[in-house]
C-alpha cells in the first residue's frame, strides 16, 4: 500500500481503453492487488487521467517456492 500517502512503485496515468485487467496483463500483477493498492480508485469508472499506482513486487511473486520430488509431500 502507499508509504506516507506515496506509491510503493510507480503511476500509471489513465489513458482511453485502460482497464484494470488490461494494466495488470501489462504490469504482471494482479487485479486484485490493483484493487487492494488503489481503494481510492472508482474501478467501476475510471476517468482518463486518473492516477493508479502500479505496485513494485517482489521478484519471487508468483514463482515456487520448492520443488516437490517424488514420493515427498
Amino acid at each position: 500500500m502507499a508509504e506516507n500517502g506515496r506509491c510503493i512503485g510507480f503511476i500509471h496515468t489513465v489513458e482511453k481503453g485502460d482497464t484494470l485487467y488490461l494494466l495488470g496483463k501489462k504490469y504482471g500483477v494482479r487485479v486484485s492487488t490493483l484493487i487492494f493498492m488503489n481503494p481510492y480508485v472508482d474501478v467501476y469508472n475510471m476517468q482518463i487521467g486518473d492516477e493508479i499506482c502500479i505496485p513494485k513486487l517482489p521478484q519471487w511473486q508468483g514463482k515456487p517456492c520448492c520443488t516437490v520430488q517424488p514420493r515427498e509431500s
